[in-house]
């Protein structure tokens, strides 16, 4: 379920809900001026009106939420400088500025709303140009109370083939299943700070990491040196 709110920099005061979005990410850019259809409103004729109040300021701006099964939000996506441009039935589609998260990130939120993240590497599931969606949602989902000390992992060249999988193939072997360790080096140096799970790592142990330098070239090198910048975490490449 979704729902539409108007952005009052208050907390959210929902219009209305609705059954779906088409759709919520693009393929070009995380900010796009472009089109996006609420479909199946429940009160069609009462959004379409505050929206309509809401065009006479030439900076409105609103939030579409994703709800799970209690209406509680889960995330927003934001939509500024928008109108309506056209209503069919009890679906509305307008266009504005839409601040969309990585392609992937609302299949993966979904996955999410359905239990269906209850073990490792299902992130292989999903397109290449959408494993920034599954870790932008990691990283924005991931809850960790306590800051283990000294963990030893196991790395397995053989699961990933880039970077994007490399980081999703960590973040799960270091925080469980559809867990989070960093999206890019300074993400994976800034983790290393506490935070995210772990205070500190004792003994990395890289197998196939013959194919992973191959694969992944000067980044494998990037990621050895952030490795071999730890004190006291031992790095073993088998």
């Amino acid at each position: 379920m979704f729902a539409f709110s108007l952005n009052t920099l208050e907390e959210p005061q929902i219009i209305a809900y609705f059954e779906d979005v088409d759709t919520l990410e693009s393929k070009k850019s995380r900010i796009v001026y472009r089109k996006i259809r609420l479909i199946n409103i429940d009160n069609p004729s009462k959004l379409k009106s505050e929206i309509e109040k809401s065009i006479t300021d030439n900076e409105n701006g609103g939030f579409i939420y994703t709800l799970d099964s209690n209406k509680k939000i889960l995330h927003g996506t934001s939509i500024d400088n928008f109108r309506i441009v056209r209503c069919v039935n009890n679906d509305i589609i307008l266009k504005g500025i839409v601040w969309n998260e990585s392609l992937g990130y609302h299949k993966v939120l979904k996955m999410k709303l359905n239990n269906e993240i209850n073990e490792k590497y299902l992130w292989k599931k999903l397109k290449k140009n959408e494993l920034q969606g599954w870790l932008g949602f990691a990283f924005q989902t991931q809850r960790t109370v306590i800051d283990r000390e000294n963990i030893k992992i196991k790395l397995d060249g053989s699961l990933f083939d880039n970077m994007d999988e490399f980081y999703c193939a960590l973040g799960e072997e270091i925080n469980g299943s559809g867990g989070y360790f960093g999206r890019n080096g300074n993400a994976l140096a800034d983790c290393f700070c506490g935070g995210f799970g772990v205070k500190s790592i004792s003994e990395i142990i890289w197998i196939n990491h013959q194919r992973s330098k191959e694969l992944l070239k000067d980044r494998f090198d990037m990621v050895i040196e952030i490795f071999k910048e730890r004190k006291n975490l031992n790095l073993i490449l088998q």
